[in-house]
């Protein structure tokens, strides 16, 4: 071998040692970083707090922090989409029904109107899955927090048991449960008192917006008009607008309260509106409506679902985003997880009557003329699965709360 070869194939042999050890030394680097940081167990319905700005609403965070159901609120989006990645092979034989989108406990409301499950700013139509686990995982917190643990199966099979009643007799009813009955028995109409506390809930918007908001709002009156024609343009006069911040899953959504004229100059018979805008659903992969735009998602679910929908129901478009509307009423009462059940019977009862509202809602309309076969679908489906969804519920329990714990740890370290 020749001196120059010689010495080639040495400085190669020199710089492939060379290579190894910095890449050595690299990977020692990696693994001693690696060691330094905790380990911290993958948790798909976590949220970092530090992704949401909480600033100007600190209320929310604090009910957010409050127990796990408030955080299970909060995360309606994550939560959905892991029921959809948990039942990614069963939704190819799952048939599409109509979804409230956010079915838990305290969406159970009792009003002038009636009683159920109100706010549809999810609705949409895909699985029932998600709508069965949802609530039966508001119902596992629940029980936790009110000392029920041991309860929460017969809660859950309860609430399956009104699904099924439903699906089987659409025309299925059961009066008002004590709970309703106690609850309505305090309802009482006192206006001026009622829109002194709407005012409360009012934050002031400026007078350009205002002025550019009512013009947008012109199309929904224009609607409400054709199809109400005993109404006026009148009626629909604007008396008051300003922004309103209530909620937990929608605290941080974009939306407006009008006090509008009503049918004379009286102002105690003034009508309150909500405008709220359409939330983005693009996060949860397995439903069929995904638009932000779409408000017939909200529309159509809320008039098939709700027992009683409520009134002025409609949409506009504002500043490129779409908003829905509905009438307030006087009386309105959300049931309170941490407050409203002080016996086991009462939610119980509850839990029977959602079953009930969804079996009905879900199917409603959406396979006609071949209802009875969609309803017979979904009571197999439910009957096969049952001990499936059970399993899902405390699994997702569990993790909605680990989460909520990683949550809470995770503020307390940034105060």
């Amino acid at each position: 071998m020749s001196k120059f070869r010689k010495t080639r194939w040495q400085m190669i042999i020199a710089v492939c040692w060379i290579t190894f050890f910095a890449i050595q030394s690299a990977a020692g680097k990696d693994d001693a970083q690696t060691a330094d940081k905790p380990d911290v167990p993958e948790n798909r319905l976590y949220i970092d707090p530090q992704s949401r700005d909480f600033a100007a609403n600190p209320e929310l965070l604090d009910r957010i922090l409050k127990d796990p159901h408030g955080y299970f609120r909060f995360i309606n989006v994550l939560f959905s989409e892991e029921v959809c990645r948990r039942f990614s092979t069963k939704l190819p034989n799952s048939p599409s029904l109509n979804l409230h989108g956010d079915a838990h406990i305290e969406q159970y409301a009792i009003t002038d109107l009636g009683r159920g499950l109100t706010d549809f700013d999810d609705a949409s139509s895909g699985p029932g899955y998600l709508d069965l686990l949802r609530f039966g995982v508001s119902l596992n917190l629940t029980c936790q927090l009110n000392n029920y643990p041991d309860s929460a199966k017969i809660a859950f099979n309860e609430f399956l048991r009104g699904y099924r009643d439903a699906l089987k007799d659409p025309a299925f009813e059961v009066p008002e449960c004590a709970l309703v009955q106690n609850i309505r028995s305090k309802f009482f109409i006192d206006r001026e008192a009622y829109f002194k506390w709407v005012a409360t809930v009012a934050d002031t918007m400026p007078e350009a917006e205002k002025d550019t908001l009512k013009h947008a709002l012109q199309p929904y009156v224009d609607m409400q008009l054709l199809e109400n024609q005993s109404l006026t343009p009148e009626y629909f006069s604007i008396v008051s607008l300003g922004y309103l911040k209530m909620g937990i899953g929608s605290a941080l959504d974009i939306k407006y309260l009008a006090r509008i004229k009503g049918k004379t100059d009286d102002p105690m018979d003034d009508v309150v509106l909500e405008l709220k805008e359409v939330r983005d659903l693009s996060g949860i992969s397995c439903i069929n409506t995904q638009h932000t735009t779409d408000p017939f998602r909200i529309l159509v679910g809320q008039t098939r679902i709700a027992y009683q929908p409520f009134k002025h129901l409609g949409y506009f478009r504002f500043h490129g985003r779409t908003f829905w509307v509905h009438s307030w009423v006087d009386n309105y009462k959300e049931v309170n997880v941490n407050k409203s059940f002080h016996n086991f019977s009462d939610l119980r009862d509850v839990a029977y009557d959602v079953g009930i509202q969804l079996g009905k809602g879900h199917v409603k309309h959406i396979a006609a003329p071949l209802d009875l076969q969609l309803r017979r679908e979904q009571q197999l489906l439910v009957q096969k699965n049952q001990k499936l969804l059970w399993q899902t519920c405390v699994n997702l329990s569990e993790e909605a709360t680990k989460a909520w714990e990683m949550f809470r740890d995770q503020v307390a370290n940034q105060q």
